[in-house]
């Protein structure tokens, strides 16, 4: 499949916070990441860009992450630790290829509906009962799919770029998709609460096969901080971040189009 391109770009992966074989989502990562590389070798394409996640960088509960951050030594979701075992996979192939690893933030914009969106579509839809407080970097899928294309044209190869424009509070990133949508925000509950909710969201899951409203590893996630920083990608790569206003501006208007909200949303034309 790769004779005669020049570069791969590998961003296959199972990008959930809640799985029910947790070997298949090991295996998919590492197992997948390092046949990606041995294809690239074999068919004598030299150049790879990496899709890993802000995820590997981890960074210490209220401290924000950059490509030098040293990590905590312990993982918060099974999803971290499958995309930093990967990542190290990938990184043994440097001496043999030109490999470039861009590790988006939370994505959000239209045409993603992974874990974030399918989050905010819950909450639209009035399937969250309460926000709870954490810190979250995010950054619109368009600006990564640029970082993508940028880091194959200016081949700073043997880099790293975290990819995540701003780090919000959860809360305010939540209200805004709330108010663009014209939707009543759910009050605020403490973090036990929340976590309540996920772990029995989780227990459903396991009954019913459904993914839970709120994975708990997600909440998890979210209440210790991913807080990263992508200023090496903007100063390197050009990046212009979206705002992430508009990021959920375009978000809802595509949740609509798709026929995923209950109500149309405030911020679609009449």
């Amino acid at each position: 499949a790769l004779e005669g391109c020049d570069t791969l770009f590998h961003a296959a992966a199972i990008y959930e916070f809640w799985v029910q074989d947790r070997e298949l989502l090991m295996r998919t990562e590492v197992e997948g990441s390092r046949n990606a590389m041995e294809a690239a070798l074999a068919a004598g394409v030299g150049r790879v860009i990496y899709t890993s996640s802000s995820v590997v960088v981890g960074e210490a509960k209220g401290e924000s992450g950059n490509e030098n951050t040293a990590h905590r030594g312990y993982f918060l979701s099974s999803y971290e630790e499958a995309k930093y075992r990967a990542e190290q996979a990938v990184k043994k192939y440097r001496d043999r290829l030109k490999i470039v690893i861009l590790r988006p933030a939370a994505v959000i914009g239209a045409g993603d509906l992974k874990p974030t969106g399918r989050m905010i579509v819950n909450l639209l839809n009035g399937r969250i009962p309460g926000l709870f407080r954490g810190d979250v970097s995010f950054v619109d899928v368009g600006d990564v799919a640029a970082a993508h294309v940028l880091s194959a044209e200016l081949g700073r190869w043997g880099e790293d770029y975290i990819v995540a424009a701003e780090t919000p509070p959860l809360v305010e990133v939540l209200r805004t998709a709330c108010r663009l949508a014209g939707v009543r925000p759910p009050m605020v509950v403490p973090r036990f609460v929340a976590r309540m909710f996920a772990t029995m969201e989780e227990w459903k899951a396991k009954r019913t096969g459904e993914p839970p409203i709120l994975p708990r590893r997600m909440f998890d996630v979210a209440a210790h901080g991913l807080r990263a920083d992508g200023g090496k990608a903007a100063r390197d790569l050009g990046i212009h971040y979206t705002p992430i206003e508009d990021s959920l501006r375009q978000a809802v208007q595509w949740y609509w189009e798709q026929g995923l909200l209950k109500r149309k949303p405030a911020c679609v034309a009449q």
